[in-house]
C-alpha cells in the first residue's frame, strides 16, 4: 500500500514537472467572484486561501499607445497577500476610493476550462467627465485555487 501511494505521488510530481494540464474545478467562476468578495471586504486571509501556494501575479498599466508602466511582479501566497490591500483591479473598487467612488462591474466574462476573463469596467465618469480606466484580468486556477492572476489597467488617455 505505501509502495502504491510513493508511485502515485511520484507520478503527479512528473506530471506536473512535464507541464501537465491543472486539475479541473467544477466552477472557476465562483472561485473569483470569492476572491473578489473577500477583497471588496478586506478579509485578506480569505482571499488568500483562494490562491495556490505558487501563485503568480502580474500587474501593470498600459495605454493605447502600448506603453507599459507601473508594472508589478509577485509569486506565492504570501507574497500576493501583503500586495492585495494596496493592488488596484483586484477588487470591485479602487483602494483609495471613497464610498461613493466608483464600483466596477464584470463585462465581456469568458470561462473556457480553468481560465476565467473579465473587463472591470467603471459605472460612472470622473466628475471632470474624464473615464475611470477599465481593468482587463486572466486567472487561471489550478483545481480551484488561482494558480495565475494577470490585472491590465487600460489607460485611456496615454
Amino acid at each position: 500500500m505505501k509502495r502504491a501511494i510513493v508511485v502515485l505521488a511520484f507520478a503527479a510530481a512528473a506530471a506536473l514537472a512535464a507541464g501537465a494540464q491543472p486539475a479541473a474545478c467544477a466552477d472557476p467562476l465562483a472561485v473569483l467572484r470569492a476572491f473578489y468578495a473577500a477583497n471588496d471586504a478586506g478579509q485578506w486571509e480569505k482571499s488568500a486561501a483562494l490562491l495556490a501556494d505558487n501563485v503568480v501575479f502580474d500587474t501593470w498599466a498600459t495605454g493605447v499607445n502600448g506603453y507599459i508602466m507601473a508594472k508589478r511582479h509577485r509569486e506565492g501566497r504570501a507574497a500576493l497577500k501583503a500586495f492585495l490591500a494596496e493592488a488596484r483591479g483586484v477588487r470591485h473598487r479602487l483602494p483609495e476610493s471613497p464610498v461613493d467612488g466608483p464600483v466596477f462591474r464584470e463585462t465581456k466574462l469568458s470561462v473556457k476550462g480553468n481560465t476565467v476573463e473579465f473587463m472591470l469596467e467603471p459605472d460612472r465618469l470622473r466628475s471632470n467627465g474624464r473615464p475611470y480606466n477599465p481593468y482587463s484580468v486572466e486567472a487561471v486556477l489550478d483545481g480551484c485555487r488561482i494558480r495565475a492572476l494577470t490585472v491590465i489597467e487600460r489607460v485611456t488617455w496615454l
